[in-house]
């Protein structure tokens, strides 16, 4: 006896510990699926504010070019200029800078600061924020102009061309910097966000003397930031060299390939969202990210969640296990349990196959009438795109609840798979079943459902015959319902088998 205990011991016991890994590994899976959901949202999220920041600049900046370098006095101004000699030029550009104090106190208001005027051959003719003029660009046409008084160290290009009577004048350009961008997302979102240039992109495209301005970054060699030199952080700036002294370990297989990731760090009982934005050059090219840094203690209930399930399920594992004979007694019920659609309550598809089965086999044996209804909802993947998946499923169950509420004891209802239901009918020919779709049909068109309000449904209806199978009643009424839909919708079609 005592041999038998230790047996079915140990075997219990194996069952328990591998179950337990099974449920431990697929919990964990679970929530690294769900985590990454969330993080997917907020790539999505951070994405879509910095879009929106560079927009709002770029409606402003449409805005100066309208105001001020669309100006017919202007550009006339700007075209005498070329016309002028070089000797003449420095009062026709005084005369401009004086037409053009106002941007000025403009730019200020919005952070840009930097303008500058090209003439067609490539030579600067004017700038803000930069006193020397008639320079020359370099041959290697930098992305990034850096100038006295506040200065740039790399940013956003604005071009625009300037026009005069049809006349060519040249290219404008208005940069907006990194850290104006930074602290306008500062600002409006409350997060703390960093630049990161690629090395070979900052090389290439940043003057030398310049290049001082770059800090290499503490999360990879390969990327540079801008120091700005400015203290006002939202995250502290001891919490933030923790965030990225763990991110160096976590990123270093994502960064370089240059696409959208976030993920998430705990750092003094804090966790914390980093979300990586691709950024481009004019041209398309991908030279860097947006790191944007947010204080994030969702990302918590994932591993809350995930330990209250697993220790859930083993105490319910080993309560199972310990009563296993019960369970074996309590069979049955779960076999009903089976039989039933979790979201609607009706019967699942698999029921009902069986059950029109067994009504097939009476109409062959006694010659008598049974009526299949085929319908599904009108445009449900509409309804669930434009207001979630929890949303469709109030519509599924309330129209569940809708036909329980109209059909006879004796009919069977089902669900048929996804948004459509099925109906068996015994004892009611075609006219009859034509009688209860049209009534279905229009108590579903007449409720008036929650945010969504009117939801309408197609039916296919058809009559088994002693020759049908499941197959062929269902394909029957399935063309039925697809003629109702290539009809309009919200109507019954009928399909009769050829005798």
């Amino acid at each position: 006896m005592d041999a038998k205990i230790k047996k079915s011991a140990v075997i219990y016991i194996s069952i328990f510990l591998l179950l337990s890994t099974g449920i431990w590994f697929l919990f964990n899976l679970k929530k690294i699926q769900n985590k990454q959901v969330y993080l997917n949202q907020k790539i999505v999220k951070a994405a879509a504010e910095f879009k929106a920041t560079l927009n709002g600049y770029k409606m402003v900046i449409d805005f100066v070019e309208s105001r001020y370098f669309k100006d017919p006095q202007v550009l006339r101004i700007i075209y005498v200029c070329m016309s002028s000699p070089p000797e003449k030029r420095t009062a026709c550009k005084k005369t401009l800078r004086k037409k053009l104090e106002p941007l000025q106190a403009e730019m200020k208001k919005y952070q840009i600061n930097y303008v500058q005027l090209k003439l067609p051959d490539g030579t600067v003719f004017f700038r803000f924020h930069r006193s020397e003029t008639g320079e020359k660009l370099r041959k290697n046409k930098k992305s990034f102009i850096f100038g006295k008084g506040k200065k740039i160290t790399g940013g956003f290009r604005f071009p625009f061309e300037l026009y005069y009577r049809n006349t060519f004048l040249g290219t404008g350009e208005i940069i907006v910097s990194y850290d104006a961008v930074k602290e306008q997302l500062r600002k409006t979102f409350k997060g703390e966000y960093r630049f990161l240039i690629h090395r070979e992109f900052m090389l290439s495209r940043v003057l030398k003397e310049e290049r001082k301005s770059y800090i290499q970054s503490d999360i990879s060699p390969d990327f540079y930031y801008v120091s700005s030199g400015k203290r006002n952080f939202q995250i502290d700036p001891e919490i933030l060299a923790g965030i990225n002294k763990k991110l160096k370990e976590k990123i270093k297989n994502k960064i370089e390939k240059f696409r959208n990731f976030a993920v998430d760090i705990k750092v003094n009982g804090n966790y914390y969202v980093v979300s990586f934005i691709v950024i481009r050059s004019m041209t398309g090219e991908k030279v860097g990210y947006l790191v944007y840094y947010e204080k994030d203690n969702t990302i918590s209930l994932f591993d809350e969640t995930f330990l209250i399930m697993y220790i859930s399920v083993e105490l319910a594992l080993i309560a199972m296990l310990g009563l296993i004979i019960t369970t074996i007694k309590r069979g049955e019920k779960f076999r009903i349990l089976s039989e039933i659609d979790a979201l609607t309550g009706i019967y699942n598809k698999g029921k009902f196959n069986k059950v029109l089965d067994e009504e097939l086999k009476k109409v062959r044996r006694y010659k008598r009438p049974l009526g299949l209804i085929l319908f599904d909802i009108d445009h449900f993947k509409k309804i669930n795109d434009t207001y979630g998946h929890q949303v469709g499923d109030y519509v599924l169950k309330t129209v569940a609840k809708i036909v329980k509420e109209n059909i006879r004891d004796t009919d069977i209802f089902a669900r048929w798979g996804g948004e459509e239901f099925v109906i068996l009918a015994p004892e009611t020919d075609i006219n009859g079943l034509k009688i209860l779709a049209e009534k279905l049909r229009k108590a579903i068109e007449d409720y008036s459902f929650d945010r969504v309000g009117k939801v309408t449904a197609s039916f296919g209806i058809t009559e088994a015959i002693p020759e049908d199978t499941v197959d062929s009643v269902v394909r029957r009424a399935d063309e039925a319902l697809y003629a109702a839909k290539e009809r309009g919708r919200n109507r019954v079609e009928i399909m009769l088998p050829e005798i």
